[in-house]
């Protein structure tokens, strides 16, 4: 019995000491509050509401919101797409291979259709909120791809890619030719 008091007094000495020791205590130094100024929005989808004087994004604008009679309304009232009606408008999403929310919802991009168009997929279903990809298409966060919208700038896209593969084939050559030391 005594044997066992001692054991538990000496494991309490251990434990205690384990938890007084400097390597343990917090780090003293000034709290450096995180910054809770957020990016200016550059695109606006269902969850988040139409931005005014948006277009949409097929259009090579920045308006990622489901096609609905009522957004085609703010489109009109704000002098856009005024040649267009609601349906012509789901024709050239679909032309064009883009989900929406009127095909599919909750997918947070994630579908066969992804990722989301900002990020060059073909999905245009909004984003789960709290997410980094909600942060990253809400904000244009990571978005640099070329706009899928203008087919001049794909092309150009494509070319530049393409001289750049070539530079890099090129570089590659150089270096792994046999006989030359590096």
């Amino acid at each position: 019995m005594e044997h066992k008091r001692w054991t538990c007094l000496v494991l309490a000495a251990i434990a205690a000491q384990a938890l007084c020791s400097p390597g343990c205590q917090p780090k003293e130094g000034p709290f450096v509050p995180r910054d809770v100024i957020r990016p200016e929005p550059v695109y606006c989808f269902d969850t988040v509401g139409h931005i005014r004087g948006s277009k949409p994004f097929i259009l090579g604008g920045t308006c990622c919101c489901t096609p609905r009679q009522e957004l085609m309304d703010q489109y009109h009232a704000d002098g856009i797409c005024t040649n267009l009606t609601l349906q012509d408008l789901i024709r050239l999403y679909k032309e064009a291979g883009i989900k929406t929310a009127l095909d599919h919802k909750w997918c947070n991009n994630l579908c066969r259709a992804g990722p989301h168009v900002v990020k060059g997929g073909h999905c245009m279903v909004p984003p789960t909120a709290g997410t980094d990809n909600f942060e990253e298409v809400r904000f244009g966060l990571k978005y640099v791809p070329a706009s899928r919208a203008n087919p001049k700038a794909k092309k150009q896209n494509a070319a530049q890619e393409k001289r750049g593969h070539e530079k890099d084939k090129q570089a590659a050559d150089t270096e792994n030719r046999p006989g030359q030391s590096p």
